[in-house]
């Protein structure tokens, strides 16, 4: 790291700033001039001002399609070459002025539209720290290095002002963090030694704080940030994909029926010829796929950047489209519905040996599982001074999925795990009836209980953890009900245990699903898949089924599902297999991102609709010989840049951002006070 001591070039954020070039701005006025020549007499002579708007504005036109007529293909730049030197050819010049013009300004005008939506993902990528403040472990001076040159575990200096370079957890300090940019939350939230600190967010409190990296900046959740809306940005709709093949096939058509007026016609007397060449030219121009092309990719860039903004990341057009024909969800429990913060509640010693022994195997199997009940466990022995072991040997930790964890303990086969485990193994039934009384009252209560045995001695231990409920659980379950969205909730956990958190967040017994392996998750999921796949009928709307889960055993439902959800405090592989990760696991984001799913699919509706009955019209208006060809122009102009808007109401003002306009629950205000 150190010889790379050397200044980091500073990244330049790229600003989409559209211009309108000089030669665009002398086109137009003198297309203006030439517009007088209609006023007849001696202003008629002003018809040949045209041909310089022409010779200002056609040369970039001319490139472009010479570019792509090289390489054998054929676009809008071409298309409106042709008409250009059709309506020169014709002594139009007025007309080929208009077209010239109005093409020529059309693009700086998009790009001045769809600008903001660029700039808010450009900003995105930019949250990349470059630097780094290390602290020198021998001789505490802190030297400045790229952020991408410091390794795991080393100390780094974050002053007022600063971007945290990398993961990390707090040492020394007391200050507030702005995680806005990675959550949507503008409120600072307080960090102390032992708090967790995300890369990219900034320390904007009065105290320099002292972090010890957790993981490069490679890995830091800034920089997963910054690959999934890449990512986002690359992934095409099925929606964008028939847009562009009806586009494919329509503008060949219109370009061959335009072709044959300006043809066929002359065969039937010069009058005549001319007369259709205009149409034949209206056709080229109404034949341009302009509006129609850009009316998803503008509303998916506005959505994706609205939503990243939030602290949403879509991984592209399709799964927002998805999130709006969601019908059914799925939710994980544990550290979904529930905050996955556990609190050791009972222990009790069912055997010879004293608390404090099997309380010390305990800890030894949980120490290297990184379930959260696992750090509940270890925290709960700490509490009565009961230290992971170092006079044990562990060998062969093994997962069991659903059930627990196995091991060896001094050459003695030791289990943790759930009822369902210890029911297997044939142990759970030689418990006492006061013991197994105990278990049952433990779980009714709405607790997650576990025991532990050890080979030759059977169950030697019996606990129970508690999970605190999300705030906002309830609000959000009654929120997506109100929407006509069914709920479920999946768990491993003992019936009575899940049926009471789901009474707490309004599910019924119904609703519930419990004493579930993984592979139960699975099945449910693709059972639910393909019901609603079955059902699908091309006259009703898609119901599509959301899973949304935060733990390694979730990713393969999650995989299977229609639209996933991972939550960003939960495990990497759950936010690699979902298409969407709400950064601050806040579950009220969920209601906004079907609110935003629906939003999208109105919009597209509306711009594809929109520019296929513009075109209809003037498409009408020009057989009738009531179309001129700059009317054409202005139609189809005037469209693109109406779609483009109407794509771009989907991303919120700066204003609205900084105020983190996010539909807020009563619960959350109401503890708005704890964050701060």
């Amino acid at each position: 790291a150190l010889s790379q001591m050397s200044e980091p070039v500073e990244e330049i954020l790229e600003q989409h700033r559209a211009i309108v070039r000089w030669n665009i701005i002398l086109s137009g006025i003198c297309w203006m001039l030439s517009m007088l020549s209609y006023i007849g007499g001696k202003w008629i002579y002003l018809k040949y001002v045209g041909l310089l708007s022409v010779a200002f504005g056609l040369p970039p036109i001319a490139l472009k399609a010479y570019r792509t007529l090289r390489r054998l293909h054929f676009d809008v730049n071409c298309m409106m070459l042709f008409a250009t030197v059709g309506a020169v050819a014709l002594q139009e010049f007025t007309e080929a002025a208009a077209v010239t013009f109005l093409f020529s300004i059309s693009e700086a005008l998009e790009s001045i539209a769809t600008s903001r939506a660029r700039n808010a993902l450009s900003a995105i990528v930019q949250l990349r720290p470059d630097r780094a403040s290390v602290i020198n472990p021998i001789t505490k001076q802190i030297v400045v290095l790229p952020a991408s040159a410091v390794p795991i575990g080393t100390l780094v200096s974050v002053k007022t002002g600063d971007k945290v370079p990398c993961d990390g957890c707090v040492v020394e300090g007391q200050s507030t963090v702005d995680e806005s940019n990675l959550t949507g939350e503008s409120i600072p939230v307080k960090k102390g030694p032992g708090s967790m600190v995300s890369g990219g967010t900034t320390n904007n409190g009065a105290t320099q704080l002292v972090v010890q990296t957790t993981a490069t900046a490679d890995q830091s959740a800034v920089a997963k940030l910054i690959r999934l809306v890449e990512e986002a940005q690359t992934n095409r709709s099925e929606t964008e994909k028939l847009v562009d093949r009806f586009a494919a096939v329509y503008t060949p058509i219109v370009l061959l029926a335009a072709l044959c007026m300006c043809t066929i016609p002359w065969a039937f007397g010069n009058e005549k010829g001319r007369a259709w060449v205009m149409t034949g030219l209206i056709t080229i121009v109404i034949a341009c796929p302009c509006a129609l092309i850009i009316s998803t990719p503008v509303t998916y860039v506005a959505a994706l950047a609205a939503a990243a903004q939030r602290g949403i990341v879509i991984k592209g057009g399709a799964y927002l489209e998805a999130m709006g024909s969601v019908k059914e969800i799925a939710f994980d429990k544990t550290g979904t519905l529930t905050e996955g913060v556990f609190a050791l509640l009972h222990f009790e010693s069912v055997s010879s040996r004293s608390r404090k022994e099997v309380l010390e195997y305990l800890t030894l199997m949980e120490s290297p599982a990184s379930h959260p009940l696992s750090h509940a466990i270890i925290k709960g022995a700490a509490n009565e001074q009961v230290k992971i072991p170092k006079d044990l040997s562990l060998q062969n930790h093994t997962l069991l999925p659903g059930e627990g964890i196995a091991a060896d303990i001094d050459g003695k086969k030791v289990h943790v795990g759930n009822i369902r485990l210890f029911k297997r193994l044939g142990y759970y039934d030689e418990l006492s009836k006061t013991n197994r009384d105990t278990v049952e009252e433990w779980a009714q209560s709405g607790g997650t209980v576990g025991l532990i045995s050890i080979e030759g001695e059977g169950i030697t231990g019996m606990f129970s953890v508690t999970d605190k409920v999300r705030d906002e659980s309830k609000f959000v379950v009654a929120a997506l009900k109100e929407r006509g969205i069914s709920i479920k909730m999946l768990t491993g956990d003992l019936t009575p245990a899940a049926l009471c958190i789901g009474k707490q967040i309004g599910l019924s017994s119904e609703d519930v699903k419990s004493q579930l392996l993984p592979e139960d998750k699975v099945e449910f999921i693709a059972n639910a898949v393909q019901v609603n796949k079955k059902q699908k009928r091309w006259w009703k709307s898609t119901r599509n089924v959301m899973m949304v889960g935060d733990g390694v055993n979730d990713a393969p439902a999650l995989a299977l599902a229609d639209v996933s959800v991972a939550m960003g405090e939960g495990a990497a592989l759950a936010m690699e297999a979902s298409d969407v990760t709400l950064m601050d696991s806040n579950l009220e984001k969920l209601v906004y991102m079907t609110q935003l799913g629906r939003r999208v699919i109105r919009t597209i509706v509306e711009n594809v609709t929109f520019s296929l009955v513009t075109k209809a019209i003037v498409m009408g208006f020009a057989f009738a010989g009531r179309a001129s060809l700059w009317a054409a122009i202005v139609s189809d102009v005037g469209a693109m840049l109406l779609v483009t808007l109407n794509g771009m109401k989907l991303l919120p003002s700066s204003r609205k951002v900084r105020e983190n306009d996010l539909l807020v629950s009563p619960v959350r205000e109401e503890n708005c006070e704890h964050v701060v």
